[in-house]
């Protein structure tokens, strides 16, 4: 049995490109158009983040907008290229059938490919836009951990005015100070002979030694009752509830400046902790929407590519039949 494939003639291509790019250009157009008005109506927002108690419909109304829309441009783009393609005279029904749906599929193909450049734009810019955002929020955290340092050394510089006592740099930079004058001091304060600058940085640098140990040793206590009794007209017992009173004062606002510090620790351990958790959350509903949108993207690809292949054989029988799609018709 012999079978006789049909014949081509040598000025008409299997692949019409003329009527594939003008397929193309329709599909892309109507897609654009198509996405752009879904946009509009809030179907190309949706909220994962599981506070929107509509996400999910959102969510599945955007899916279903996306397959109607490819749909609908892949079967006007096909249909187009269809019905624009040159037919081969010679070819059978199931030949013209045949390079009318492949047609089809060149320009679901290549606007898939437009789609894609066009999307790498996009995302380009979001990815861009983020990093924006994100630099602007590292920003804001280091303001805010700036604001934190300084309220906090706020506090221990309150606390310390509250303990009355009035420490030299010196004695807060250099603790040998207070060792070097351990050395250099008498036991007892002479009120007759005693200098009100040396004495009165004598005992600053005791102070600021309770302030930064909590310890006040029986020497020390004895020349600062001393010193006070020279400096004033108050008895030995007196003197000695001045500065006991002073010491309970001082070691109280160290306890309060510790315990400050160890509440923001705690805040800002407490603080990060949740920053993390957060950033995990987002993390993995980012990558389980992201897993969602690829199957759907696949899914409604396929369906497109379906769509543009039948709407390209239909185009081709309406070629065929010297008749038109009704909606592309000129009814003046």
């Amino acid at each position: 049995m012999n079978t006789t494939l049909p014949t081509t003639t040598s000025d008409v291509p299997y692949v019409d490109w003329p009527a594939i790019f003008a397929g193309t250009v329709v599909a892309v157009a109507i897609g654009l158009l198509l996405t752009t008005f879904g946009a509009a109506l809030g179907l190309s927002s949706i909220t994962l983040d599981g506070t929107d108690q509509s996400s999910t419909l959102e969510l599945v109304l955007t899916a279903v907008w996306m397959v109607l829309t490819l749909i609908a441009a892949y079967l006007a783009g096909g249909y187009i290229a269809g019905r624009m393609r040159r037919r081969i005279e010679t070819a059978t029904d199931d030949e013209a059938t045949a390079r009318d749906g492949i047609n089809g599929l060149v320009v679901w193909g290549l606007g898939t490919i437009l789609s894609a450049l066009l999307l790498s734009s996009a995302v380009s810019f979001v990815a861009s836009t983020a990093g924006n955002v994100a630099a602007g929020a590292g920003q804001a955290a280091g303001a805010v951990a700036q604001a934190a340092g300084t309220a906090v050394g706020g506090v221990a510089s309150g606390v310390a005015n509250a303990a009355g006592a009035a420490i030299p740099d010196a004695a807060k930079n250099d603790p040998t100070e207070y060792l070097s004058n351990q050395l250099l001091r008498p036991e007892q304060v002479d009120a007759t002979t005693a200098d009100p600058a040396e004495l009165a940085q004598q005992t600053a640098s005791i102070v600021a030694n309770v302030y930064r140990t909590g310890e006040l040793s029986d020497e020390d206590r004895a020349y600062l009752a001393s010193a006070v009794a020279a400096r004033t007209d108050m008895t030995k017992t007196q003197a000695e509830a001045r500065v006991d009173q002073i010491v309970a004062e001082a070691k109280d606002a160290r306890q309060q400046a510790a315990d400050a510090i160890e509440t923001a620790k705690v805040e800002a351990q407490q603080l990060a902790d949740e920053a993390e958790a957060a950033a995990t959350e987002s993390a993995r509903m980012a990558r389980n929407a992201g897993i969602m949108t690829a199957f759907a993207l696949a899914a409604a690809a396929l369906i497109a590519a379906v769509a543009a292949f039948v709407g390209a054989v239909h185009g081709g029988r309406n070629r065929d039949a010297g008749t038109i799609f009704y909606g592309l018709r000129y009814h003046g």
